[in-house]
């Protein structure tokens, strides 16, 4: 039996959540607006989170699931585009939850012309350990092909970039392609915004509230934490490497984008604490700074732009005398940080 096409595809990456799982799912099945499928994507949960799924999905045939292997939230989201027959896609993460009309709202905010394919964006509540809330409100605006650019320009940083709160056309994901960066964790929902947003024909912003995201488990487990050398350089480079795309297409200044480059100068950071967190050998961490300057040195040196002394002459050190001299200055002067901060290094 020919299964009928649903207008949008909620697709819910699930791992490690069964204290808030239920919670999730009731509120998207009990939507206002009911011409959907959701997809959960077991990402292999060590808790009861995979039975859970299987569970609601025996109770109503608009809920699919997909059981894999732990491969992380891209590859999780991934799999629901790939298998994913909705007009629209929409995405809730396994540990927030929405508001009956959050569709509603998504898709009454569309154009009336159904043939244009972008994105709509709405607000969202934050939901705090307490029981708290606060609204985040977004700039609400139109934003059309030509000023695209102002994504980067003007939105990094106010709470547009998010993969949930969002309706997007899955025939341009189908179309060219679109997918998270699986090596990535933390910036795997603006990469995919980046990669989108040049197929687009608008972007609107609605200051709307109905999506609720719990603070503190995600931020804990994603945000906040160090991971190791590659992961946080695949997410620095791959970052990079569209911005430097906008730059080209859009001819964009580099007056335009210092919240980007602030942005990337955090990033950076975050790499060479990594270098320098994970214990990795001395003969290591040569080979990964000298990777970093082979790959980025021309970043490094025009807009790497750290506030504090210390930081700066470690710049310094880095671009004109080299990866030994840094790792050098970085074990003598910081050691003592570090090895408060995360215990000794080899």
């Amino acid at each position: 039996m020919e299964r009928n096409i649903p207008e949008i595809s909620v697709i819910v990456p699930v791992y490690n959540v069964e204290q808030y799982l239920a919670e999730c799912i009731s509120s998207i099945l009990s939507q206002t607006f009911t011409d959907f499928e959701l997809l959960l994507v077991d990402d292999g949960s060590p808790d009861r989170c995979g039975e859970i799924c299987d569970e609601y999905a025996g109770k109503d045939k608009r809920v699919r699931v997909f059981h894999q292997e732990n491969a992380g939230l891209s590859c999780a989201r991934n799999k629901g585009l790939k298998h994913a027959s909705g007009t629209y896609i929409a995405f809730v993460d396994s540990d927030d939850y929405v508001t009956s009309t959050y569709l509603q709202e998504l898709y009454a905010s569309l154009p009336a012309d159904k043939s244009q394919r972008g994105t709509v964006i709405c607000g969202f509540d934050k939901l705090f350990p307490d029981g708290s809330l606060h609204t985040v409100h977004v700039p609400q605006q139109t934003i059309l092909p030509m000023d695209c650019s102002r994504v980067l320009a003007e939105l990094v940083g106010k709470y547009v970039m998010y993969a949930w709160a969002k309706l997007y056309d899955n025939r341009l994901i189908k179309e060219y392609g679109i997918r998270f960066v699986p090596a990535v964790s933390g910036l795997e929902d603006m990469l995919f915004m980046l990669d989108y947003l040049p197929y687009s024909d608008y972007l609107l912003i609605r200051d709307t509230s109905t999506y609720i995201y719990r603070v503190g488990y995600s931020m804990a487990t994603l945000s906040t934490c160090i991971k190791d050398f590659r992961s946080e350089y695949a997410a620095f480079s791959n970052y990079l490497e569209r911005v430097c795309r906008y730059k080209e297409t859009y001819r964009l200044e580099d007056s335009s984008l210092v919240g980007v480059w602030d942005s990337l100068t955090v990033f950076f950071h975050k790499i060479l604490l990594a270098i320098y967190k994970n214990h990795y050998s001395r003969k290591e961490r040569i080979v990964f700074l000298r990777q970093l300057l082979s790959s980025h040195r021309r970043w490094i040196e025009e807009c790497f732009s750290p506030r504090y002394k210390a930081d700066k002459f470690s710049r310094f050190l880095l671009v004109n005398v080299g990866a030994v001299a840094f790792d050098a200055w970085m074990r003598c002067l910081w050691g003592i940080k570090f090895r408060y901060m995360f215990g000794a290094e080899r």
